[in-house]
């Protein structure tokens, strides 16, 4: 989720108490709090493979959520004369929270469990940055600004107004996969494209390809937007697979598919994607252009030369393992 709507949950999370009652600095632990599971993000120059690997667990478990809460609490503590220790941890712990769930109903597929447990967790109800749970968002930081009064009501009403419009959406993800009439699949997951509210894209896996559907809670079958065949592995995909870059993709990514490419001087590039990060190229009906790739280069006797990871136009290299 967007970093507005994890500041102003969190806020809000803490203003249904006393703040006078427990001590300052409150506010400050619940918004850094809030914020803190996303320092993961200093993983990214090391390889946007790693980051994102280590962003499914890590500081977006509740283990990891909660150590990162107490590092925010011990920070507000140093800065803030008068504060408690106790209060502010409490309200890091509440923020950092608020960020889970957040990011759960957004359809990320976090391990909330980890490191006791690798199952994901995801409830895809909104886009990341939906444009509605925003405007709730906008509409309650400006209520809870510094200097508002009865702000333990406005956080009730604007929370109560977000929990009912993700119950809302849940009521129409619910009517969107019973009509979809699609036969089982795993794994599988959705997502919501941004600023819909009753469709869903979701995404699943067969023996023979991976695939991206449409539904909806207007009714109807859905509909096939994407799909990728599952092909019998070359030489080469399966020698990427020791790759650092493709290890870790493929332990983060469940709709995975490789690539080979041709390039100067008998060289290969294999890379791989997910279909969530793809479309379609238009007048190109089987092929797919994606945001984010994950591989290597091999040259002609099939070593590794160099690994790489493309984020659209960028691309980040590192030496092939030896």
């Amino acid at each position: 989720m967007d970093p507005l709507s994890h500041v102003v949950a969190g806020r809000a999370v803490v203003a249904l108490v006393d703040n006078e009652r427990h001590g300052p600095g409150l506010g400050a632990a619940a918004i850094l709090g809030a914020l803190s599971p996303d320092v993961d993000l200093v993983l990214a120059p090391a390889g946007w493979d790693v980051y994102l690997r280590a962003h499914q667990a890590g500081t977006h478990s509740i283990v990891g959520g909660l150590l990162v809460a107490c590092a925010a609490a011990a920070l507000v503590r140093r800065l803030t004369r008068g504060s408690r220790c106790a209060p502010l941890a409490a309200a890091a712990a509440a923020g950092a929270m608020s960020h889970l769930a957040l990011d759960a109903v957004s359809g990320a597929r976090i391990r909330l469990t980890w490191p006791f447990a690798d199952a994901r967790v995801g409830l895809p109800l909104v886009a990341m940055a939906d444009p509605w749970l925003v405007a709730i968002c906008i509409a309650g930081l400006l209520a809870l600004w510094p200097g508002r009064q009865r702000q333990r009501t406005v956080a009730a009403v604007m929370l109560g107004t977000a929990i009912a419009f993700l119950c809302l959406k849940g009521a129409l993800l619910f009517r969107a996969d019973r009509t979809a009439q699609l036969e089982a699949a795993s794994p599988r997951a959705a997502e919501v494209p941004w600023g819909s509210l009753t469709e869903w894209d979701l995404f699943d896996r067969t023996p023979n390809a991976v695939r991206a559907w449409r539904i909806s809670s207007r009714g109807g079958p859905a509909m096939l937007r994407l799909s990728r065949p599952i092909l019998p592995e070359t030489a080469q995909v399966t020698a990427s697979r020791s790759l650092d870059t493709v290890k870790n993709f493929l332990r983060s990514h469940e709709f995975g598919f490789p690539v080979e490419a041709a390039e100067s001087d008998g060289r290969t590039a294999v890379r791989w994607s997910d279909l969530r990060y793809c479309w379609r190229v238009p007048d190109r009906a089987d092929d797919l252009a994606c945001a984010l790739w994950f591989g290597g280069v091999f040259d002609r006797d099939g070593r590794a030369l160099t690994q790489e990871v493309l984020i659209g136009t960028h691309r980040q290299t590192r030496p092939a393992p030896r």
